[in-house]
């Protein structure tokens, strides 16, 4: 038979994935036009006026082109529906107290409420989420109201999940993302529904909940009980594997699951959603053969699936991965399974009706993705394979494997997009651990139930599950040490987002050859138009970007030369909570795909100069490091030096008069320090480093103060007329001199301090002189990490928010 007539893949077969796509269409145009609620709800009232008309005429009258303009004017519906739901989630208000709350930073104030969840945070911090009761602010105000709250606990205190404290607490501000690429801490507080965050400072009452059972106590009682049948070592991996709780999870641990291409199976989502359901399915001809069978199956379904959701905690994959499990079960039990692919799209339109914003997570991006892409492109692989490969007893560790290469293809300009890694051991990882997890989650399940009557013998069934995750733990350790098993990998362009759906849709046509060639043909013209932008790309004047980090109270700035050369200068601050190399520069440098630095300048050995440089120095390749020669007393000083040793990067240190040879198409001259001039103080021998690209100048002073601005002016005099200054000793009182700036003349000068610091810093005398210089001044306390791009004649701002 002739498959053409066998297989198709027309999108009118799909009705539920146009509407989805329409859906989502309407979700994007709401994140990029500006309109107001009333004008929008004005134009949508006006299509379907249209719409309607367009009905009731087609009603009385045979037309040929009326049913098209209906058509348009549905899909046109569609959209709109989408970008007024947007709009009217986008327009929901805090509530007056919260509202309040956001305006009253650091105020001192008394709250209750009962605790929700325990998290750690990287640096293993305790954080509850609460939801508050009543509020008391200094002014006497009381507010009873009920809302969720980010509450950072760092006074000791033992507490429990379900608990109703109250507490002296201060008000702090949440911080959204400080510079480009980073974590948005302050949208993944408002995606958990929390706009408010407070400091514990005192706990004055503690009361254990009084509810005789609740989600809360249960999901506690059944994380104690994974404590009992786990070790140290795999009780964390068991909490995350069964229960999505990954808060005891060490960053290592995580690193090391990502890059086994382990690390789906930490997430409570589709597999272990799958994986509960699975017995459920065995029954479910049972169901097929009673009177209401399949109505009582679907109840049934949806309350095991509703009664693990909430053991999980409620948690937004559970929950997604929930309606997906109960939209295919659907399929099955009313025979409805050849439409996978349009449940799958029905599950994403019914989340997307609830939160619109769920379209912008990673994991509704990651598991439908996955799940499509499973659907489309493995009944092209298995209609390929043999009748008898597949009843071998290989066949399920096999298929597992073809599924994760499948996947990982798939799912590759997100992973890279995301994480900048991309595992090449996952295949063989899922083929090992995977199939074997249809037997130990639910038994580990039910070893959890069974320790509640009698805790021996639940050890006992769960021994297994032990020495899986034994095994397992010291798999994905000892891959996460081999080179090969995983890459770093980034995306050159947006674009190929498009070429590799369509390489994608390619693929799952294959079968049918009229579709397949269509979409070669949308194939082969992204890869021209890819082409295309790589060649502009290459004929546009080649630009040198300056970074000036938001490290706090500290500097860190990046230079990468128009022949992609990347020099840090500075690394940030250090103290026991903050270390900028861990949380700032590490996260930007991955995200962007800089995997080798080639030459890091310490100005001076100060730990808010060089805070991140250890970290640095074990995260990612650094060709050279140079710093001012300065011996400093300081452990921080001693441990980068032995660290730099024992990776043999060499450290070297410079000089006035120097030239860095790291980019023939721009010059890096050193002006300071002065050999003949140490002194006690490291700022007064900082580097001074000029770099000039084209006609444009860049002065990187350090925390050099008015004794070193005035040798730099008796030697050089006008040759330190610059374009770019960044300020001297974040805009302390004893820099940025009248007389130096007279020279220096800068039209772009950056000050990198924290808001609040106790050096109070910028001084109002140093701000005075050079707003009088007129300069462009620009705050990271302020503004955030700035960004500036130099094409050799014009220094322009980028703007990445």
């Amino acid at each position: 038979m002739n498959p053409d007539t066998t297989y198709s893949l027309p999108i009118a077969k799909y009705p539920a994935v146009r509407l989805a796509a329409l859906f989502i269409m309407g979700i994007l145009l709401a994140h990029k036009i500006e309109v107001s609620s009333q004008l929008s709800t004005a134009i949508f009232g006006g299509i379907l006026l249209l719409f309607s008309l367009n009905e009731l005429y087609l009603k009385r009258k045979i037309s040929i082109v009326l049913p098209k303009v209906a058509t348009v004017l549905f899909f046109i519906l569609v959209v709109g529906i989408g970008f007024i739901r947007t709009k009217i989630e986008q327009g929901k208000g805090l509530k007056a107290v919260e509202q309040l709350l956001s305006v009253s930073p650091w105020q001192e104030i008394t709250l209750a409420g009962q605790v929700q969840e325990i998290t750690e945070n990287s640096r293993g911090k305790t954080r509850l989420n609460i939801t508050t009761t009543a509020i008391e602010f200094e002014s006497g105000l009381t507010v009873e109201d009920k809302f969720k709250t980010r509450v950072l606990w760092d006074i000791g205190d033992e507490i429990s999940m379900g608990d109703y404290i109250k507490i002296q607490a201060t008000i702090i501000p949440i911080s959204g993302k400080r510079n480009p690429h980073s974590f948005d801490y302050k949208q993944y507080l408002a995606s958990k529904g929390m706009y408010s965050q407070v400091r514990a400072d005192s706990l004055m009452e503690r009361t254990s909940s009084t509810k005789i059972i609740s989600w809360l106590m249960l999901r506690e009682k059944a994380l104690k009980l994974i404590n009992h049948n786990f070790d140290e070592e795999t009780a964390p991996i068991a909490k995350a594997l069964l229960l999505g709780y990954k808060n005891e999870l060490e960053g290592e641990t995580k690193a090391a699951f990502a890059r086994a291409g382990l690390s789906h199976i930490m997430a409570v989502s589709g597999l272990h959603v799958g994986l509960v359901v699975a017995p459920f399915w065995l029954v479910i001809p049972y169901f097929w053969t009673r009177k209401y069978g399949t109505h009582i199956g679907l109840a049934i379904l949806i309350g095991i699936l509703f009664f693990y959701a909430g053991i999980t905690g409620f948690s937004a994959s559970v929950l997604r991965a929930s309606v997906m499990a109960v939209a295919l079960t659907y399929g099955k039990l009313f025979s409805k399974r050849g439409d996978s692919i349009n449940l799958t799209a029905v599950a994403a339109l019914t989340i997307l009706l609830f939160n619109p914003n769920q379209l912008f997570e990673i994991g509704f991006q990651l598991s439908f993705a996955a799940v499509l892409i499973i659907l489309l492109i493995m009944p092209v692989i298995q209609a390929k394979l043999p009748y008898w490969l597949r009843v071998r007893w290989y066949s399920t560790p096999l298929m597992v494997m073809i599924i994760s290469i499948v996947v990982q293809f798939g799912l590759y300009p997100l992973q890279v997009y995301y994480f900048g890694e991309v595992s090449l051991i996952s295949p063989l990882a899922n083929a090992l651990f995977v199939p074997l997890l249809g037997v130990v989650v639910p038994l580990s399940l039910l070893s959890i139930f069974i320790s509640i009557l009698s805790p021996s013998v639940g050890f006992i069934v769960n021994y297994p599950t032990l020495l899986f995750l034994k095994t397992l733990h010291n798999f994905v350790n000892f891959t996460s040490t081999l080179d090969w098993a995983w890459m770093k990998s980034s995306l050159s362009s947006n674009l190929f987002f498009g070429f590799w759906l369509a390489l994608v849709f390619t693929i799952a046509s294959w079968r049918s050859t009229k579709v397949r060639y269509k979409w070669l043909s949308v194939t082969l013209c992204m890869i021209i138009v890819m082409q295309i932008e790589g060649i502009y790309t290459k004929l546009t004047p080649p630009k040198m970007v300056v970074i000036v980090f938001d490290v706090g109270q500290g500097d860190a700035n990046l230079i990468t030369t128009p022949n992609k050369k990347h020099i840090l200068i500075d690394a940030g601050i250090w103290s026991p909570s903050t270390n900028s190399g861990e949380q700032v520069l590490l996260p930007y440098f991955k995200s962007v795909g800089i995997n080798k630095l080639d030459a890091v300048i310490l100005t001076h050995p100060h730990a808010d100069h060089i805070g991140g440089i250890v970290s640095l120095l074990d995260g990612i390749e650094i060709e050279t490091i140079y710093n001012s020669g300065y011996k400093y007393d300081s452990n921080l000083y001693k441990t980068y030096l032995e660290k730099a040793e024992e990776k043999g990067v060499e450290v070297r240190s410079v000089l006035k008069g120097e030239i860095l040879e790291i980019d023939p198409a721009v010059l890096f001259l050193v002006m300071g320090p002065d050999e003949s001039e140490h002194g006690s103080d490291p700022n007064q021998h900082s580097i001074i480093l000029n770099v000039i690209y084209g006609e444009n100048k860049f002065l990187f002073t350090g925390d050099a103060g008015k004794e070193q601005e005035l040798r730099l002016v008796k030697q050089y005099g006008n040759f330190l007329n610059t374009d770019f200054l960044k300020v001297g000793h974040h805009g302390s009182r004893t820099s940025s001199d009248s007389y130096f700036l007279q020279h220096v003349t800068p039209q772009i000068s950056t000050v990198s301090l924290a808001d609040k610091n106790r050096f109070k810093h910028p001084h109002q005398e140093a701000i005075r002189r050079l707003a009088e210089s007129g300069t462009n001044l620009y705050f990271t306390s302020r503004d955030k990490g700035l960004v500036f791009e130099s094409d050799g004649v014009v220094i322009t701002q980028k703007m990445w928010q």
